[in-house]
């Protein structure tokens, strides 16, 4: 039973295994092979925490190192857009932001009322793949601005529910 504890975090680590080849891609313009690495990383996010679950392996650790696959993934590729120019710094910070109040919320409380943030990581990969299919300077500010909002949203909406439950 100890090894199977491990295939869920290798499946996680994937998701980072996926960053060089879509620059890769990229840089080929390739973008199908980036929307196919980034279905694959949607894939296997789904697929780790199940397979954590049916082979009742689940741990707090795997729980945030899913997350922190997740993070490095979509920083990664957030990175890399923004050294080519299509997004500003700021959307670095906010992202990271997002990930930070996530993992600060959940270390102090499990359960918290977050509607918006539990769909924060799947509207930057929609962000991602309206970037690699729709590029363009409209494109670019909408995907800027939709996830400031998701994310002042998300904020709210955490520290109302964590002041619910401080009462």
């Amino acid at each position: 039973m100890q090894k199977l504890i491990i295939i869920p975090a290798i499946i996680s680590s994937l998701r980072i295994a996926v960053l060089p080849l879509f620059f890769y891609f990229y840089n080929a313009e390739n973008i199908t092979s980036c929307l196919i690495l980034l279905a694959f990383s949607a894939a296997t996010d789904f697929f780790d925490g199940y397979l954590a679950r049916r082979l009742k392996v689940t741990s707090r650790f795997g729980a945030y190192y899913d997350t922190i696959t997740d993070f490095v993934l979509v920083f990664g590729i957030f990175t890399f857009f923004s050294a080519k120019g299509y997004y500003p710094a700021w959307l670095l910070l906010v992202i990271t932001l997002s990930f930070v109040q996530f993992l600060a919320s959940s270390l102090y409380s499990k359960k918290l009322y977050d509607p918006v943030g539990k769909y924060t990581g799947s509207a930057l990969y929609i962000g991602i793949v309206l970037t690699l299919i729709l590029s363009s300077q409209a494109t670019f500010s909408f995907v800027e601005f939709a996830f400031l909002g998701f994310f002042l949203v998300s904020l709210a909406s955490r520290t109302i529910s964590l002041a619910r439950k401080h009462d």
